[in-house]
């Protein structure tokens, strides 16, 4: 069995190269999965849709982590970086053809081997802005 630190890192790994079966391995069928916007999904199949959505509009994405933290043998936090050019349509907005970079945090909590729970933190404001559909403050 993996442990926490490596069950979170390879969500990462298996984002960058698109392995949606590996995905589907890491969480659990019946998992909890909050996005940056803080809505509440079930179901790992929410989380493939996540992911499929950001790769989609971003298909040269990039993530580095930055900072992994262990609070616990069930708990990891990792403050990341993602990056990437908005080449296809995220949740409604068309392409730019802009380039964004955010900084990231996920909180993810591990029983039975799998992801039960994630939470994702990022700022959206900036996101939208690098994007040019948002004004800058």
């Amino acid at each position: 069995m993996q442990s926490m630190a490596q069950l979170h890192r390879a969500v990462y790994e298996a984002v960058q190269s698109r392995d949606f079966d590996r995905l589907r391995e890491i969480y659990h069928a019946d998992c909890s999965y909050t996005t940056g916007d803080g809505v509440e999904q079930r179901g790992v199949d929410a989380v493939l849709a996540s992911v499929e959505t950001f790769t989609s509009a971003f298909p040269d994405l990039t993530i580095e982590i930055r900072h992994h933290h262990l609070p616990s043998e069930s708990v990891s936090i990792i403050e990341y970086t993602f990056a990437g050019t908005h080449r296809g349509e995220l949740e409604g907005i068309p392409a730019t053809g802009r380039r964004m970079e955010v900084v990231a945090c996920s909180v993810a909590e591990m029983d039975d081997g799998q992801i039960h729970r994630e939470r994702d933190y990022y700022d959206t404001l900036a996101l939208m802005e690098q994007l040019g559909v948002a004004e800058t403050a």
